[in-house]
C-alpha cells in the first residue's frame, strides 16, 4: 500500500526557502491508502514555511496539520496554522511546535486505528512506519470508510456469505459460495441429530420433551450470538484482548447466568401451566439456564481461540457457537429428562 509523504528538503541548509514535493513510500503492512501529510524541517522558519504553502497548487490534498521532522524524516512535532500565521517572520518552528503527538503506527489494523482517532480527538493523526519516520497521515473520513467496510466484512462472515456479495454479482458464483457453507453446515447439525437420537427411549416415554427442544435450542443459539457479536467488534476495536480474557469471561458468565435464572424461570413456568408438571417445568428450566451459560461460555472461548491461531474470529465462531449450544442444550434437556424418568418424576 503506498502512503505519500512531503518530504522535508534534505539540500535546505543550502536554500533559503521551501519547496514541497511529495514522493511515495511502499509499506508492506499497511491497510489504507494514507493522505498526504505536509512536514517541514525543525530549522525552518515561520516565514519560509508560509511561502512554501503559498506554492501549493488549488488541486493539491487539503492539509489539516503541519507536521515537523527531522533529517532523517522522524517525527518530532506538529504545528497548527495559526500558530505559524501569528508568529513573527523569523521564529524557528522547532520553538513553536508541540513535542507531545499522537500518531498511528503504519501496520496497526483500521479498526484499532479508528479506537485512537477518537479518543485523540483529532480530525486527522500522523501514521509512522516501524522506524518512526513520517510515511502520511489518516483522516477520520477515510478511517471510517476503511471501518465500515471492515464491519460489513464481519457481519458477511457470520452469516457465511461472501464479502463481494451484492445484486451485480453473478447468481451461479453467489450460489457456489452458500452451497459450500451450508454443506459444512450439514456436519455440526449432524452431531445435533446424533445427540438427539440417542434418547429415542425417554422421548418415546415423554413426547412432550421434543415440543422444548427448539425451545431451548433456539434461546441458546440467540445468546451465544449475542455475545459472539460483542466479542467480535470488541476484538476488532481492541477493547477486549487476551490480557482481559479472565475479566471479559466472568463479566459474560454473569450475564449468562442473568439470562439463564430469568429465561430458564420463564421457560419452567410454561412447562408447568401448559403440562401441569412440576418436573416437566424443573427440566426445562435447568436445561435452559445451562444452555445460556454455555452460550456465553462459548461465545467467548471462540473468538479468543480463534484470534489466537490468527483466523478471522467472524469466519466460523458462528458455526460452532451454533452448534455447542445446540448439541448441549439438547443433551441437558434429555438427559434432564432422563434422569426424571429414571426417578419416576416423569413418564
Amino acid at each position: 500500500m503506498n502512503a505519500i509523504h512531503t518530504a522535508p528538503g534534505r539540500d535546505l541548509l543550502r536554500h533559503a526557502d521551501i519547496r514541497p514535493r511529495y514522493h511515495r513510500a511502499a509499506l508492506a503492512n499497511a491497510r489504507l491508502a494514507y493522505a498526504p501529510a505536509l512536514s517541514f524541517p525543525q530549522h525552518a522558519t515561520t516565514q519560509s514555511v508560509i511561502d512554501a504553502l503559498r506554492m501549493m497548487r488549488p488541486g493539491d490534498e487539503s492539509v489539516y496539520y503541519l507536521f515537523v521532522t527531522d533529517p532523517e524524516d522522524h517525527l518530532v512535532g506538529v504545528l497548527s496554522l495559526r500558530q505559524i500565521v501569528t508568529a513573527r517572520p523569523e521564529t524557528r518552528i522547532d520553538t513553536l511546535m508541540s513535542r507531545e503527538v499522537v500518531s498511528l503506527p503504519a501496520g496497526m489494523e483500521p479498526e484499532k486505528q479508528a479506537h485512537l482517532l477518537a479518543e485523540s480527538g483529532f480530525i486527522a493523526l500522523p501514521v509512522l512506519d516501524a522506524e518512526g519516520r513520517l510515511v502520511g497521515s489518516l483522516h477520520a473520513t477515510e478511517l471510517l470508510e476503511s471501518v465500515q467496510d471492515e464491519a460489513t466484512e464481519d457481519m458477511f462472515h457470520l452469516a457465511g456469505i461472501s464479502r463481494t456479495e451484492d445484486l451485480s454479482r453473478p447468481i451461479s458464483r453467489t450460489l457456489r459460495d452458500r452451497i459450500v457453507w451450508l454443506a459444512i453446515g450439514l456436519l455440526p447439525a449432524l452431531l445435533v441429530a446424533i445427540v438427539a437420537s440417542s434418547f429415542q427411549a425417554v422421548l418415546a416415554q415423554v413426547a412432550i420433551l421434543a415440543a422444548f427442544m427448539p425451545m431451548v435450542a433456539n434461546q441458546g443459539s440467540s445468546a451465544g450470538r449475542q455475545t459472539l457479536t460483542f466479542m467480535v467488534r470488541s476484538l476488532a476495536l481492541g477493547t477486549v484482548s487476551f490480557a482481559t480474557t479472565r475479566h471479559t469471561l466472568l463479566r459474560e458468565l454473569l450475564i449468562g447466568v442473568g439470562n439463564g435464572l430469568i429465561i430458564g424461570l420463564l421457560a419452567g413456568l410454561i412447562g408447568f401451566l401448559w403440562q401441569g408438571s412440576w418436573a416437566l417445568g424443573l427440566v426445562v428450566g435447568l436445561a435452559m439456564l445451562g444452555n445460556l451459560v454455555l452460550a456465553a461460555l462459548a461465545g467467548v472461548v471462540f473468538p479468543l481461540l480463534f484470534k489466537a491461531l490468527k483466523i478471522d474470529p467472524a469466519l466460523a465462531s458462528s458455526l460452532l457457537v451454533t452448534t455447542a449450544t445446540d448439541a448441549c442444550g439438547l443433551g441437558l434437556l434429555l438427559g434432564l429428562g432422563s434422569l426424571a424418568v429414571s426417578l419416576g418424576y416423569l413418564g
